[in-house]
């Protein structure tokens, strides 16, 4: 593939040596892939938050701590709903309201994430509705990594997705430029 020597611009655009000639700075591939594997990646941790959490809540007995089983089955419920928001073909629905749903599916899984991590993280120094953590067992190790993948991954999804609504915005408010021929 031949191509004549370019420079990119401080405007976002690629200059060439054709006079008069401009090609558009578009979004990679790179970067697009990079956002759809960060969204199944942090899809897949959140569920897997959520099946931890369900996984203590009916077989270490955590449904019969008052408060904390229900917020283990709150977050089992709703980690799902958002796991699978995260991994449902919502942009067939079209572009904006797909990107709309899966970046509030991931605001919410990143709030249940960082929640989930905030809770368990005082849990173990005092406690928490009244329980109190003691020891890292394994289910702890895991819900602390998985929180922390959900809420990274889910991180750069959004920012990706945020990147590419604001380079669409701004190519679409940009005027067509007549070509000059010299």
């Amino acid at each position: 593939m031949a191509s004549a020597p370019s420079q990119a611009t401080h405007s976002g655009r690629i200059k060439t040596n054709k006079p008069g000639q401009a090609l558009p700075a578009s979004r990679g591939p790179r970067t697009e892939l990079a956002g759809e594997v960060a969204r199944y990646l942090g899809a897949v941790s959140i569920l897997l938050v959520g099946i931890i959490h369900a996984q203590q809540y009916y077989y270490a007995y955590f449904s019969f701590v008052p408060t904390i089983g229900r917020l283990f089955l709150l977050s089992f419920v709703g980690s799902g709903i958002v796991g699978v928001t995260l991994i449902a073909p919502v942009r067939r629905l079209g572009r904006s309201i797909g990107d709309l749903i899966l970046v509030l599916a991931a605001l919410g899984a990143i709030g249940i994430a960082l929640g989930s991590l905030a809770s368990l993280l005082i849990s173990e120094y005092r406690p928490l509705f009244g329980f109190m953590e003691s020891g890292y067992r394994l289910a702890i190790v895991l819900t602390l990594v998985f929180d922390t993948l959900a809420t990274v991954f889910l991180a750069i999804f959004i920012l990706v997705v945020a990147h590419a609504r604001r380079h669409q915005a701004a190519t679409s408010l940009r005027p067509a430029r007549a070509e000059t021929t010299p």
